[in-house]
């Protein structure tokens, strides 16, 4: 990892739920894989508004030049970012963070992204994708104006191929990204392996599906984060063995059966 400030490229709204924030990457640096992370120090916001905690946000996707991040501006950490101009720079510390595995020879994948969880599994589905490896990618989100037209080429053209779920039913399946994909049991259950991201809810209901698959799971956890390098422990989720396995450093990538989610 390295701390650097990287020039902002593009910062806009894609959106109503959602940013797409890009800058710099150093040359020679090496590039960020699926599921790693960044953080970056808020500028500009009010005294007593936690100014001096870095901000986690996960990679969406890197180009060799540039790296990129989706984003919602609901905090003051991120509400500060979203008012970042083009042309400034962020400080940021990158990458942090294990990432997806590889699948296995003949595994099936099977991608699922809900919430803020969308961006690690576009990355995740692109790369699959240059690699030439098969794979199902689903997306779920409230509603159907939360779908985001993202203006990178690659990442969009894994959102017009995914299949999608909204909890109002206004596009795709109506209930939750989970259940969407256990609704293809017979396309996707073969073989699979499941990767999945968002809230705690849905993974816990993504590491059922894998039980109940027999299948391998790989999850990205969304946790709280002080310090985001695993000095502070205050990123801490229950192990399925007992104990706590720190979110930034032990992670956030865990294989299900490795957490406790009756926690």
């Amino acid at each position: 990892m390295t701390r650097f400030e990287g020039e902002i490229i593009v910062n806009r709204e894609i959106s109503p739920a959602w940013n797409l924030l890009g800058f710099a990457w150093p040359p020679g640096k090496a590039p960020p894989l699926p599921g790693q992370f960044f953080t970056f120090l808020p500028r500009g916001v009010e005294y007593g508004e936690s100014a001096l905690l870095r901000r986690p946000l996960a990679f969406a996707w890197h180009d060799g030049s540039r790296a990129y991040s989706i984003f919602q501006a609901k905090g003051p950490g991120t509400k500060s970012l979203a008012r970042r101009r083009v042309g400034e720079s962020i400080d940021v510390i990158a990458p942090l963070g294990n990432s997806f595995p590889d699948p296995d020879s003949g595994e099936r994948s099977v991608l699922a992204g809900g919430g803020i969880g969308i961006g690690p599994m576009l990355f995740l589905a692109a790369r699959l994708k240059e690699a030439g490896r098969d794979f199902t990618l689903h997306l779920g989100f409230r509603t159907k104006s939360q779908v985001p037209e993202i203006g990178l080429d690659a990442l969009d053209r894994e959102v017009s191929r995914a299949k999608l779920a909204t909890d109002d039913g206004s596009l795709g399946f109506q209930g939750t990204v989970i259940q969407a994909v256990a609704r293809d049991k017979d396309e996707s259950c073969a073989d699979a392996h499941l990767f999945a991201c968002g809230p705690k809810p849905m993974l816990a209901a993504a590491a059922a599906l894998a039980d109940e698959w027999n299948a391998q799971a790989h999850v990205s956890v969304e946790q709280w984060m002080a310090c985001g390098v695993g000095a502070c422990n205050g990123c801490v989720v229950p192990a399925a063995d007992g104990g706590y396995l720190r979110a930034c450093a032990d992670g956030p990538v865990f294989s299900s059966r490795d957490l406790s989610w009756e926690q």
